[in-house]
């Protein structure tokens, strides 16, 4: 007896794509990295320094960081751009 399964492929609009993505990138964020859900959009500053970089998904941009693009993260606190310590980078 052989059992055959039926794969149905789903294509998502690019809007939902683009939302998947960023859920994606919010998902590594908290079970991964630690981030405290609260945190992640206002002041968390991992997420700060990606977003300040323009990297806000998880596929079409997050995996492709390099450690020189991870050394070279930086964030605005108090007005004043600043390193990413090396504390959240090794996170990363």
């Amino acid at each position: 007896m052989s059992s055959t399964t039926a794969s149905i492929a789903v294509t998502l609009a690019p809007v939902e794509e683009e939302k998947a993505d960023r859920d994606r990138l919010l998902t590594a964020f908290v079970n991964a990295c630690g981030v405290p859900h609260a945190l992640v959009k206002r002041s968390y500053p991992v997420c700060l320094a990606l977003k300040h970089n323009s990297i806000v998904r998880f596929l079409a941009a997050f995996i492709h960081l390099t450690s020189a693009n991870i050394d070279s993260l930086q964030h605005i606190k108090s007005r004043v751009l600043v390193p990413l310590k090396m504390n959240f980078k090794m996170i990363l």
